[in-house]
């Protein structure tokens, strides 16, 4: 006969389970964050019975608040540092543009920039500026890979998922839409007031064709995977345990300053919860990896387009492109979603801290506050004026 279970021993490991996830996922997590040897993991396995007295206090009943708080500040500080890594590789990447090749942070186009016909960068130039954009999230994921020892089925998870891709894309499509609206109407508006560019879109002109298709494959395909794999990767599955919805919220934020463009955070925080809840919902990288993809490559070519125009008519034609786009994956996206009934909500928490709690432990993490600097004086350094 099966061990009856017992009421009176609260595993809090053993009861969480996380959402669109296979057995051998459950199983692997499981063994993971309860190795006593894992700083990261948030495990606790008590016999209500036992009571301990406490001198002056009384009878004491242990909970697992102690040690989810050790494991969420020992993961805050993984992030921190992981973030770190990230910013230094920037810096390094700004002061090579800069003093090795003297000319300003390439791959980044700005809105004034948009029918100068700027001459590409060299073959030399080009293929530098593409391995320093492709360290900045593979050292980062190399470091949380080592330092957490999390297997990669946990890490990149890969479950198959019916029927959730379409829908993933197309509003996927929408966001990104009302996005660059917004981002128009952001360059007029800080072009005219504070005499501010911002930047345009982010990619490597190559003087020859075959550095720029290089350059533009490992761009919007190798880094989009790379970045899905860093934030709803890694990170995101990093801070499952301390709840789904605060694992998407964790990572959006993350997302916000990998940026360095002050002007747009509001939109990246929200594809971040977005991609992030999809990641959860359909239990796999797969669909924010296509989401961010099909993201880079529209814009791209709307990019390339538009340069081909002068400012005003480039202007008008990406602003109507966008609008059809919205409209159009709107309603598609009505139509496909008009019998699931489907919900952007993650399930329950399934933690014992509050998060008021858990984001005061973050406001009071030092390495969080290193790391929101660093990104902020990234962002001034490459602040662009007219």
């Amino acid at each position: 006969m099966p061990e009856r279970k017992k009421d009176y021993v609260i595993d809090v490991a053993a009861r969480r389970k996380y959402r669109n996830q296979t057995e051998e996922y459950q199983k692997r997590y499981h063994e993971w964050r309860t190795d006593p040897s894992n700083p990261f993991g948030y495990s606790f396995i008590h016999d209500s019975r036992v009571r301990t007295y406490v001198d002056g206090e009384g009878y004491y009943e242990e909970t697992a608040d102690t040690n989810e708080r050790r494991a969420l500040v020992n993961c805050y500080r993984l992030a921190g540092f992981t973030m770190l890594i990230m910013i230094a590789v920037t810096f390094v990447r700004y002061a090579v543009m800069q003093l090795a090749f003297g000319i300003g942070y390439a791959g980044r186009a700005y809105y004034s920039e948009m029918n100068s016909g700027a001459r590409g960068l060299t073959d030399t130039q080009a293929y530098s500026l593409l391995a320093l954009n492709l360290l900045e999230y593979l050292l980062p994921i190399l470091f949380m890979k080592a330092a957490t020892r999390m297997p990669s089925k946990i890490g990149v998870p890969l479950k198959k998922s019916k029927g959730s891709t379409a829908s993933a894309v197309l509003m996927m499509l929408v966001i990104m839409s009302i996005g660059r609206i917004y981002n128009h109407v952001c360059a007029e508006v800080l072009g005219k007031t504070l005499k501010v560019d911002i930047p345009y879109f982010d990619y490597i002109r190559a003087e020859s064709s075959t550095a720029t298709v290089v350059c533009g494959i490992c761009q919007h395909l190798v880094l989009a995977i790379l970045i899905e794999i860093l934030l709803r990767g890694f990170m995101l599955q990093l801070f499952r345990q301390f709840g789904d919805s605060f694992a998407v919220i964790v990572t959006s934020v993350a997302g916000c300053f990998m940026l360095y463009d002050l002007s747009m955070i509001g939109y990246i925080f929200c594809v971040g919860l977005f991609t992030g809840t999809i990641t959860i919902r359909s239990g796999s990288i797969k669909n924010a990896c296509i989401m961010r993809i099909t993201s880079r490559i529209v814009t791209y070519f709307l990019t390339f387009s538009s340069g081909l125009l002068d400012k005003k008519t480039a202007t008008i034609m990406e602003l109507t492109v966008y609008l059809i786009i919205f409209i159009s994956s709107v309603f598609v996206y009505m139509r496909i979603n008009s019998r699931r009934r489907w919900t952007f909500g993650t399930g329950n928490s399934g933690s014992s801290l509050s998060t008021g709690e858990k984001i005061r432990l973050m406001l009071l993490s030092p390495f969080f506050w290193i790391w929101a600097v660093s990104g902020f004086v990234m962002s001034l350094l490459l602040v662009k004026s007219l």
